[in-house]
């Protein structure tokens, strides 16, 4: 059965597109009202979203996504559990689709559980402004209640019936795409500083066709998303501790993205978009000194 009323919280980049995409598709879509910045109450109402208080949100949603950064994960998922405490709402499903390790999501869905809610553990592997080519995977006892959402438009796989499937699938694949990020920031950095930036280019595109076409897009994003895909990077670190395993390059690719976040960079936008192509950012990320060794 499709979602008639979903709750998006809350509606930064990727929560815009999300609500912009179910919108289209009939479903009503709120938010939380309360402690919201100006930007994202705009950016709520430029996508058609209601605002309404915490406890009436959680009482008329059939459905609680969770789309902030990896480290308000567990204060969003305990702010809703209070929420459904209060309100005495019971079996409400609540997809928590951020960047975080299993072990986080676990105590998100403790949670959540608690307080008689149905925890869904998720990630979005895609572009926020194509979402429609994303997809949302899933896991956890009630993962395949969310094939519903593929009547809104968005491709929808089921991992398993364990939580921390989905958040495990996530930090991993996360690792690819931001690792592969900070490696072409620091050599592209380096190529620009030999005067040699477009015959590396050229020399990348020929040897891996369209892969730098590909990174080069979330590069330019590091300017609005650095600091929370650091901390993805410190989640995925975390998750291979936990497993016994040491990593090397994500605490390496979390420091340069952490470096590029110390730039101050951020300006966010009331239209979930993005400014700004790989040059013109490489080009203010040198003006602003990454990478340049301290005396």
């Amino acid at each position: 059965m499709a979602f008639k009323r979903v709750a998006i919280l809350s509606i930064g980049e990727m929560g815009y597109h999300f609500a912009r995409l179910l919108k289209e598709h009939g479903v009503e879509v709120m938010t939380a009202a309360g402690g919201r910045s100006e930007v994202t109450r705009k950016r709520a109402e430029n996508a058609g979203v209601r605002m309404v208080p915490m406890v009436e949100l959680v009482g008329q949603a059939e459905l609680v996504v969770s789309i902030v950064v990896p480290s308000a994960a567990e204060k969003v998922a305990a702010e809703v559990a209070r929420a459904f405490s209060q309100s005495g709402r019971k079996g409400c499903l609540y997809l928590e689709a951020n960047a975080i390790s299993p072990m986080t999501a676990e105590a998100a869905g403790n949670s959540i559980a608690r307080a008689g809610g149905s925890f869904v553990d998720g990630s979005i592997i895609g572009s926020a402004s194509k979402l429609r080519n994303a997809t949302i995977y899933v896991s956890g006892p009630r993962a395949a209640e969310m094939l519903a959402l593929k009547e809104a438009g968005l491709k929808v796989e089921v991992l398993g019936s364990r939580i921390g499937q989905a958040s495990a699938f996530k930090v991993v694949y996360a690792g690819l795409t931001k690792g592969l990020q900070g490696l072409f920031t620091e050599l592209l950095l380096g190529a620009r500083k030999f005067d040699l930036l477009q015959p590396i280019m050229k020399r990348y595109e020929a040897s891996f066709p369209g892969l730098l076409d590909r990174v080069g897009g979330g590069i330019a994003a590091l300017t609005l998303h650095a600091g929370r895909r650091a901390e993805e990077m410190a989640e995925l670190a975390e998750t291979y501790r936990h497993s016994g395993l040491e990593p090397v390059v994500a605490p390496a690719t979390r420091r340069i993205l952490e470096e590029i976040a110390a730039l101050d960079l951020h300006k966010a936008s009331e239209i979930g978009a993005r400014d700004g192509d790989l040059i013109e950012t490489l080009e203010l990320f040198s003006r602003r000194g990454l990478l340049q060794r301290k005396n």
